[in-house]
């Protein structure tokens, strides 16, 4: 009896030491914090655009476009994703008259 209960204590022990262990590291390895990319603005005209100045992480825009025939359906299009600081930029085939909704996606 004796030595099974001390082998069960000696088991915690190690489990309480890995953990205490585990947590210090992950302390020590912590990434520098992350904003969402901030003070956006938005271009339209041959192409529309998105330049974020602030935060990290990047960004895309984003819009919806009515077509030339109003039988069609809205076109969806899509920058490519920049590092903040730098541009997003989409095709606009239609030019600036034709843009219902553009927007500014984000990720840290």
């Amino acid at each position: 009896m004796f030595t099974k209960s001390l082998s069960r204590k000696r088991g915690l022990a190690g489990a309480v030491a890995v953990a205490a262990a585990t947590a210090g590291m992950m302390l020590a390895t912590a990434p520098a914090a992350q904003a969402a990319p901030g003070d956006c603005t938005i271009s339209s005209g041959a192409s529309i655009s998105s330049l974020c100045t602030s935060g990290t992480g990047q960004h895309r825009i984003h819009a919806v476009l009515n077509p030339l025939d109003p039988r069609l359906p809205q076109r969806i299009i899509l920058g490519n994703w920049a590092p903040v600081g730098q541009t997003s930029v989409a095709s606009n085939p239609w030019g600036a008259g034709y843009v219902v909704n553009a927007w500014v996606d984000r990720i840290d």
